[in-house]
């Protein structure tokens, strides 16, 4: 009788290894449970939830608004030329975090280019993420987004 599951041998950046251990740990699982585990999370969470990228776009937007909110209640709701002007911004405001799909967008590469590229490690990333961004920012992944890394 043939086995239900197949065998698969691969070799992981350091990171991604000590990560991988810290998940065994908190699930209280072996290595090849925490493997399928996770590969299940991404395969089937992925088919049962096919909006799930809209949405976190449409947070991103939301997020982006609510700052330009803050913004202009912090700026007590006037700029500097009367009541009715807009408030001056003195810097941009700064997305909170992007998507995959949003990043993969920004930088003019295609999705898979960025889960390569992240697979090459941290420092890697945020040098190739700097190499094709607009405004030469860096971005790290955590968790399921990308954070801007501060200079």
């Amino acid at each position: 009788m043939a086995a239900s599951t197949k065998r698969i041998v691969g070799y992981l950046p350091v990171e991604y290894h000590n990560r991988l251990r810290q998940y065994m740990d908190e699930e209280n699982l072996g290595e090849s449970a925490a493997l399928v585990q996770i590969l299940r999370e991404f395969f089937d969470g992925r088919q049962q939830n096919p909006e799930i990228e809209s949405l976190r776009g449409q947070l991103t937007q939301l997020q982006q608004r609510v700052a330009v909110v803050e913004a202009v209640l912090s700026s007590g709701g006037r700029g500097s030329r009367g009541r009715n002007s807009m408030p001056v911004m003195r810097e941009p405001i700064k997305p909170k975090a992007l998507t995959t799909a949003e990043l993969a967008e920004r930088l003019k590469v295609a999705r898979k280019e960025i889960d390569e590229a992240v697979l090459q490690g941290v420092e890697e990333f945020k040098k190739w993420s700097r190499s094709r961004d607009p405004a030469l920012i860096r971005w790290e992944k955590r968790g399921e987004l990308f954070h801007q890394v501060e200079r």
